[in-house]
């Protein structure tokens, strides 16, 4: 019996020192902190339909290399969205997600160092207090396993690609400071 709990705490050992077990790099961040940082240099952009009521379709494909929010922020700022859903798929490697902890009003960051699946990406870009577009997405990312990891995405390079799509309304819709929230909230009694 002895033998057996050795070669079972072995077999744990040697599972949990596999390049394929995932442990994350966790901080805590204020929303304020939520920035993109990167480069998206490949990122290309088409409009696919425009709709007589001024809804607009469009696809955006990253290339190897292209930090995923950056890359959406450019594309916000460049065809002057105020309203619009995405979701994607494709893959990253390096993500960094976040599930927001309401007691701290404060993001619980995890990093993952590795390459991982878009299983599913989805969000939207709204304007900011200050008017600026805000890009909100989350992410449902698979690793090599076949384990699943999700929550708000803060950074991830494009690799080797990620298929966007995205739907643009012509209506603004705007956020508001919820300093009591830690976060901004979607407020529709804005026109």
């Amino acid at each position: 019996m002895f033998g057996l709990a050795v070669l079972f705490t072995a077999l744990g050992t040697q599972a949990c020192a596999s390049p394929h077990h995932h442990v994350a790099e966790v901080r805590y961040i204020t929303a304020s902190r939520v920035n993109p940082h990167g480069e998206a240099p490949h990122a290309e952009i088409r409009l696919v339909s425009s709709a007589p009521d001024g809804t607009k379709n469009f696809v955006l494909v990253l290339a190897e290399g292209d930090e995923v929010l950056t890359a959406l922020g450019d594309f916000a700022r460049a065809e002057a969205i105020v309203n619009a859903r995405l979701q994607a798929i494709g893959a990253v490697h390096d993500p960094e997600i976040a599930w927001f902890d309401l007691e701290r009003k404060q993001y619980k960051a995890m990093t993952f160092h590795e390459q991982m699946e878009v299983l599913s990406l989805s969000g939207d870009i709204v304007l900011g207090p200050d008017g600026a577009p805000v890009v909100h997405v989350h992410a449902v990312l698979g690793s090599v396993n076949g384990r699943s990891f999700g929550g708000h995405l803060l950074h991830a390079v494009t690799n080797p690609t990620l298929e966007v799509y995205v739907t643009a309304f012509p209506e603004a819709v705007h956020e508001r400071s919820a300093p009591e929230k830690g976060i901004d909230l979607i407020d529709l009694s804005r026109p």
